[in-house]
């Protein structure tokens, strides 16, 4: 009885001791858990917001470019008017146009922390799905957009500047499009022989198309910029 009763005491002694190696395991695992996670959330903190500096100096870039896109647009379409028979009243107002759709101005996203992160293969640690996804959205609609923007510089290429870099003095453009007031003697003859030119025609047509098209796109990046500027911005407070 004394042997069952002292072996009784150490099972429940061993018991006991198990028990509290388990919990203090137990307690390590979530501390240690704890710790990974309090990790993981100030890395979280830290590249949103470097992606939120990204997006700010985006949404400048984009609405600046959205500006250019439908300055463009609005020159190719005046041009188009002249090659219809609309009149030129002064040969500055086709050399500023003409010199306004030819100037070649694009846009590069900075966009550098997110690619990064995709880069890495970490995009996970985004836990907002919603941030997520749609920052997974804008990197998609830039590679659409610069796909476009191709497609509208090789056009440029074979309608307008293999075209005019036989018949118009480039300089001469320059200097009205940097200064509209400017007085200096334009080429009547210049003007005449590009105006009876079909492809040069078809290049503001596209020019006109693809401006808009362009814009449209930004413009839509533009909205999911801002919406994921905001979305930042809460899970960053919160």
């Amino acid at each position: 009885m004394l042997t069952e009763n002292k072996f009784s005491k150490y099972l429940l002694y061993a018991t006991g001791e198990i028990i509290l190696v388990v919990v203090g395991i137990l307690i390590a695992l979530q501390i240690n858990n704890w710790n990974e996670n309090k990790k993981n959330k100030q890395q979280e903190l830290i590249i949103l917001k470097n992606i939120l500096q990204d997006l700010e100096k985006d949404k400048l870039g984009l609405t600046k470019i959205i500006d250019t896109r439908i300055s463009k647009a609005t020159s190719a379409k005046q041009m188009v008017s002249y090659y219809e028979g609309v009149k030129i009243k002064k040969l500055s107002d086709y050399y500023f146009h003409w010199t306004n759709v030819l100037y070649w101005e694009v846009y590069h996203p900075r966009n550098i922390a997110f690619k990064e992160l995709v880069n890495s293969g970490n995009t996970s640690i985004i836990k907002n799905a919603a941030i997520r996804n749609t920052l997974l959205d804008i990197d998609a609609s830039y590679e659409v957009l610069f796909t476009e923007r191709n497609h509208l510089y090789d056009d440029y290429t074979t309608y307008l500047y293999h075209h005019f870099a036989e018949i118009i003095d480039y300089g001469d453009g320059i200097k009205v499009w940097s200064n509209p007031n400017i007085k200096i003697e334009l080429s009547e003859e210049d003007v005449a022989v590009a105006l009876k030119n079909r492809a040069i025609k078809n290049g503001f047509t596209l020019a006109s198309f693809n401006h808009i098209l362009l814009k449209d796109q930004l413009t839509e990046i533009l909205k999911n910029v801002e919406a994921t500027i905001v979305r930042i911005h809460q899970e960053i407070e919160n």
